[in-house]
């Protein structure tokens, strides 16, 4: 099932896109029926294709807000996007989709999947891969055969050493591996873990959340980086579902500091090495949920020559960087938007 539109969507408040925006139904070998939002420029042909990944217990609107948007920014600048939804989450799971059974899942089902699909549709010259947090952490897990279709991987806040260098998510994480050591609570988890109500209470919250005086380091955004209405949106809209076994694998991972499967049997650190794509790590300097302590690591053992580390702080742009200011916040599109479009263009071939 393909859907087509032509639609005229903001990038950035009064600057706005017209282009064909595509919604397609993905297939996987398991049986699960994922969707993917494809756009193209609709005044030129593609210089490049990219796949947009989400977070944890994220969606779509990780990369398209109605007031600014990462995607029709780099529809804008002629890329043509696909902006997919991992099983669970969003438009996946309207339709009655399943949660992900393991972290494993996306890696084995959903994005080998996708990216058959994208492959059928356009067969693109070049596509690239720009994941955030989780959705950039999954491309350092990609096996080779994966890895060789890609031109390119944007890294943004995606984590290699889960919780490193934020003691409150480290210790966060042991206790929840404790527990579950004394006590077979796995026995009463649901299926899903619903992030969209912590979206909820901290809409509730924002006067305290978003203020210079909240200190525990918990919050996905630096405070005052986003407008407060586009903040709204994107947590009320953007935060989601996942499956409670993706969290159990997070909290093992924080926990022990490695990246590995849920019950151990794939040592994921290992793909990384294996990692010849170009890719660019993006970091800012007070991201708690991707601290530079725990993307260091990614950058260090990622076997591509040209890869890159690049910290937005203070000092080269005047403000800080939490988590999700990084794609949606009010000095996003003059700062990391148009360096990472840099970076993008750098790598397209003639």
């Amino acid at each position: 099932m393909t859907q087509k539109l032509k639609v005229k969507e903001v990038v950035n408040k009064k600057w706005s896109v017209e282009c064909y925006r595509f919604l397609h139904e993905v297939k996987t070998e398991d049986g699960s029926l994922l969707k993917m939002t494809q756009k193209t420029p609709m005044d030129r042909k593609p210089v490049a294709s990219i796949i947009l990944i989400h977070g944890l217990g994220q969606n779509r609107y990780s990369w398209n807000l109605s007031r600014r948007s990462m995607e029709n920014y780099l529809v804008a600048n002629g890329f043509e996007t696909y902006n997919i939804e991992l099983r669970g989450h969003g438009l996946s799971r309207s339709d009655g989709g399943n949660y992900p059974e393991r972290f494993r899942t996306y890696l084995e089902y959903d994005l080998p999947a996708f990216l058959h699909a994208i492959k059928q549709i356009s067969n693109p010259k070049q596509l690239f891969y720009m994941g955030h947090s989780l959705g950039a952490t999954i491309a350092y897990c990609l096996e080779a055969r994966f890895q060789k279709e890609l031109s390119g991987i944007i890294s943004i806040g995606g984590p290699f050493h889960m919780a490193k260098g934020n003691f409150l998510l480290t210790h966060i994480a042991k206790a929840g591996v404790a527990l579950e050591k004394l006590v077979p609570v796995h026995l009463l988890y649901p299926k899903a873990f619903y992030v969209d109500y912590i979206g909820a209470v901290a809409r509730i919250g924002l006067f305290l959340m978003d203020s210079s005086l909240y200190k525990i380091p918990l919050q996905a955004w630096y405070p005052g980086s986003i407008e407060r209405d586009i903040l709204k949106e994107r947590i009320t809209k953007g935060f989601d579902r996942t499956g409670m076994n993706v969290v159990r694998f997070m909290f093992k991972w924080g926990a022990e500091g490695k990246l590995r499967s849920l019950f151990g049997n794939t040592d994921y650190e290992k793909r990384i090495r294996q990692l010849k794509a170009p890719i660019l790590f993006v970091v800012g300097d007070k991201d708690y949920a991707a601290p530079l302590a725990s993307v260091q690591a990614a950058y260090d053992q990622a076997g591509a020559r040209d890869k890159t580390l690049k910290i937005f702080d203070k000092r080269s742009t005047k403000v800080h960087w939490g988590h999700i200011d990084l794609i949606c916040g009010r000095n996003a599109p003059d700062h990391v938007w148009l360096y990472v479009l840099k970076w993008l263009r750098k790598r397209i071939s003639a």
